[in-house]
């Protein structure tokens, strides 16, 4: 079952009983979710020793494929269909450099947010922590309060140095120098015109970088626009997929739909495989 599925299955059920009933109900429903885990093992190693692997895959896969109900995708109506996000690409974090002034706090701010967005690979993070120094050349880390695929429980994240103007250790170094950011607040805090420390919200970000592109004749992107370009531009650099997957947190093979520009990825690591 899907997390959001289950999420919002447990949201009912928390307010829709006794705490004493919830709490039976609760492992009833546990118990029948490792059931159905056990129950799919079971099926999928049924005729081990008599198929091969990957038909066994494809078994699996037309289970998935049943529960997931295919139909409804090919019946969504054209006007619910969204055309891909754009890429956040090198040259528009090139212009964001030009264009902002890295001087003043708010734009310090939004530039080193730029930066760690698109070599962070995964959802934007407004609130992470700066960790230490995890190399010699600087590369550092960002420790996160609270991540999609791990809640709570946060996660951690590695911000290699670069060798261009979209380096995120040394946009965040001048963020941080410019903003004296205290230790209690988000890394991503900045000082207004009263000195006053606030906050830099998602949408603010966002509404800075686009209207400076706007001016550029580059049409609005998304959060996900940067998710896309990190993770293309890491893997026309050579980076292993495996590794590109890693850093993004990326647990399944969503990670693929941020694969762009495959008339460059595609020769990049398939052409000439025969030498």
């Amino acid at each position: 079952m899907p997390e959001h599925a289950k999420a919002r299955m447990q949201w009912m059920l928390d307010n829709a009983w006794a705490n004493s009933t919830l709490d039976k109900y609760k492992l009833s429903v546990d118990t029948f979710h490792k059931f159905c885990d056990q129950l799919l093992c079971c099926f999928a190693v049924s005729r081990a020793g008599e198929i091969t692997g990957g038909t066994a895959r494809s078994a699996v896969a037309a289970v998935k494929a049943w529960h997931i109900h295919g139909g409804v995708e090919n019946l969504t109506p054209e006007s619910l269909r969204r055309e891909e996000h754009p890429p956040v690409t090198e040259e528009m974090i090139n212009i964001l450099e030009k264009e902002l002034d890295l001087s003043e706090p708010k734009d310090a701010a939004v530039f080193a947010a730029a930066c760690c967005a698109k070599y962070f690979i995964g959802h934007i993070p407004m609130d992470p922590d700066l960790g230490p120094t995890a190399t010699a050349a600087g590369t550092r880390v960002l420790r996160l309060p609270w991540t999609k695929m791990k809640g709570e429980h946060g996660d951690k994240a590695v911000l290699c140095r670069q060798r261009t103007k979209s380096d995120p250790v040394n946009a965040i170094e001048n963020h941080v120098a410019i903003n004296a950011i205290p230790a209690d607040l988000p890394l991503f805090a900045y000082r207004n015109e009263n000195r006053d420390h606030i906050y830099l919200p998602r949408r603010k970000f966002l509404l800075r970088c686009n209207k400076i592109w706007s001016k550029h004749g580059i049409p609005s992107t998304t959060g996900h626009s940067f998710r896309i370009g990190g993770t293309t531009h890491l893997l026309i650099a050579g980076v292993n997929p495996e590794v590109v997957r890693a850093m993004g947190r990326c647990k399944s093979d969503a990670f693929l739909v941020y694969w762009c520009c495959l008339d460059i990825l595609a020769p990049l690591h398939a052409e000439f495989l025969n030498l």
